[in-house]
């Protein structure tokens, strides 16, 4: 609200755009932190104060250990990182209309009670897509922005699908 207000739409995209990636980086310590969260209630609920001071301090210094490496590493790979995204967006807007128009057939089906085709519409996108990664970057070694491909390939698919039980149905 306050970056919107005070600084404008692109400062507020900027900073809107940032929180996924913010919360990849962040997710995995902040899933170790929750682990050892639970560790710890053990502990104390089971009123063992040396293991309790022993988790605490562990938690502790990982916490350390882990913010200092993710600083160092997300100061260094920060450039990079802005390439990666500006590649992959590029890329994934060209396929704008195949995420739209499935969405537009999705809720058409939804709305006259079929949710379960756009169900299975959406876990063979998720699977082709899958594939299409793991071919284009895993074997064929393309960049960042093959991933956006393969979404765009597969939200085609989906939308594609979606279509023609559209065009195929009585109602």
């Amino acid at each position: 609200l306050i970056v919107g207000n005070f600084l404008g739409g692109e400062a507020l995209a900027a900073v809107g755009s940032s929180g996924s990636l913010i919360f990849l980086l962040t997710g995995f310590v902040n899933g170790v932190a929750l682990g050892a969260g639970v560790l710890i209630a053990r502990y104390f609920g089971a009123k063992d104060w040396e293991s309790l001071e022993k988790a605490i301090h562990t938690t502790v210094a990982l916490g350390l250990a882990a913010g200092a490496v993710l600083t160092v590493v997300g100061v260094i790979l920060t450039p990079q990182i802005l390439h990666w995204m500006v590649a992959y967006f590029r890329t994934y807007f060209f396929g704008s209309i195949a995420v739209v128009m499935y969405n537009v057939g999705a809720s058409i089906l939804q709305s006259v009670g079929n949710s379960r085709s756009p169900m299975k519409y959406l876990i063979t996108a998720s699977l082709i897509n899958i594939v299409l990664d793991l071919l284009f970057i895993g074997v064929l070694g393309y960049g960042v922005a093959a991933a956006a491909f393969a979404t765009i390939i597969s939200q085609s698919v989906s939308a594609i699908l979606a279509f023609s039980k559209l065009m195929r149905s009585k109602e």
